[in-house]
């Protein structure tokens, strides 16, 4: 995670001391938020009161989460330009998807806590106990509703608007690059309903497949890399 979260914020800065362009910021505000993401994980790892680690793994999910939404205004702002894709348009959708992402998980977090029972969650997360370890285990319904908005509101949308814009360029120097940027998008979006998964099973497995995780951690460099090289620079359409 350590390595991730170094990663994560170079990229993010490197964007940032680029041209001081609208679609800079918005581009590392993705990796940005992954990064608040990492760090608040690396902090709980080592923590052993269950509320604490609650909240932590709460704040986790969230920020690992809305950070697509950042791609989607990427992708907008290339096919629409910054002039028509106005500052108020995109913030308004920043807001109302993180305050549709949180106050949902925020409910059936809460809500489990009432009703579902200690190791086997069904509404919200459980921190549960795996070989002498503090680990999270998501209930369905939790695992539903996070998977559902991310896919409606983020992810279906950046994949409709990649292909958008990669059929708009005309060089092949720009598709080059956009395909890069595309590949290297998908790649996460693997690694995110994989992790989301892993959530949901049984915490147990996970002394299993600790290899095939620690390779997936891994890939995120990769497909991070590939996104920077896609639209790390400016792109012009």
């Amino acid at each position: 995670m350590g390595i991730l979260f170094v990663f994560t914020c170079s990229i993010a800065y490197k964007v940032l001391i680029r041209k001081k362009q609208r679609l800079n910021r918005v581009f590392s505000g993705f990796f940005i938020s992954l990064s608040i993401g990492l760090l608040l994980n690396m902090i709980y790892a080592a923590m052993t009161d269950r509320i604490t680690i609650l909240i932590f793994n709460f704040l986790t999910n969230f920020f690992l989460f809305v950070g697509p939404v950042f791609l989607l205004i990427v992708n907008m702002l290339i096919l629409e330009s910054p002039l028509i894709y106005s500052v108020k348009k995109q913030n308004r959708y920043i807001i109302y998807y993180g305050i549709l992402l949180f106050a949902g998980m925020l409910i059936l977090v809460l809500l489990g806590e009432i009703f579902d029972s200690p190791s086997e969650p069904f509404l919200g997360v459980k921190i549960i106990e795996v070989e002498n370890q503090l680990v999270p285990k998501w209930g369905p319904i939790f695992f539903i509703y996070v998977v559902s908005i991310m896919t409606i509101f983020t992810l279906i949308p950046i994949n409709y608007t990649n292909f958008k814009i990669y059929s708009r360029f005309e060089t092949k120097a720009l598709k080059r690059k956009w395909f890069f940027y595309l590949f290297g998008f998908l790649g996460l979006t693997v690694i995110l309903y994989l992790g989301s998964i892993l959530n949901l099973l049984d915490a147990k497995i996970h002394a299993d497949v600790r290899s095939i995780i620690s390779v997936l951690i891994g890939s995120v460099i990769i497909w991070g890399s590939m996104m920077y090289y896609g639209i790390g620079t400016e792109l012009k359409k």
